[in-house]
């Protein structure tokens, strides 16, 4: 009775364990943020704590996205957009790292699972299916960031990230726009 009782404790921990994956490099910051808040006594920080490495990673994504395209794409216009898209992701990167420093959030320093399984699908492929692929995934990646900012600009706990989230809105939305008219420019060639 004990053997079986352990093994399916042992079962159900090796099944949650492998269900978080651990190895995720903005589950794993998320956790330490988490950890941080705690020992400190501030709780409900989790949200924010995913919000700043998922933004995170999503920058990093989408400055080594841009630079992939600088070398691989065919069209002058998704390079152009490559580039604006990495200077704007330093500049959000770089203000994110301030806000974690004085903020004690973990930033990931790698992509995420699924930020590097985008990356390698697209930076798999070649010429005008690059460009495609390229602008496709940025405005579905566009989508889902503005969905995030926006739910942490109203449900944040930490004014900052509040802020930070806010004014990071219109830059989102602008690109956004960007994104979806090179989708159709580049659809309708």
């Amino acid at each position: 009775m004990k053997k079986t009782i352990l093994t399916v404790v042992s079962a159900t921990a090796l099944l949650f364990t492998t269900a978080c994956s651990p190895d995720d490099s903005i589950e794993q910051a998320t956790e330490q943020s988490v950890q941080q808040f705690e020992a400190a006594g501030v709780e409900g920080m989790r949200n924010d704590a995913l919000f700043v490495a998922e933004a995170a990673s999503a920058s990093l994504l989408e400055m080594q996205l841009g630079e992939a395209a600088q070398d691989a794409a065919v069209s002058p216009e998704v390079r152009e957009l490559a580039q604006e898209m990495m200077q704007a992701n330093q500049q959000m990167l770089n203000e994110l790292q301030q806000i974690a420093s004085q903020s004690n959030f973990v930033l990931p320093t790698t992509l995420g699972a699924r930020h590097h399984d985008i990356y390698q699908e697209i930076t798999a492929k070649t010429g005008i299916a690059f460009d495609l692929a390229y602008v496709n995934r940025l405005s579905d990646e566009q989508e889902e960031i503005i969905e995030r900012y926006e739910d942490i600009a109203e449900n944040g706990q930490a004014m900052e990230l509040k802020q930070y989230a806010s004014k990071q809105l219109p830059l989102l939305r602008r690109h956004q726009q960007l994104v979806e008219a090179l989708e159709e420019k580049i659809k309708n060639a």
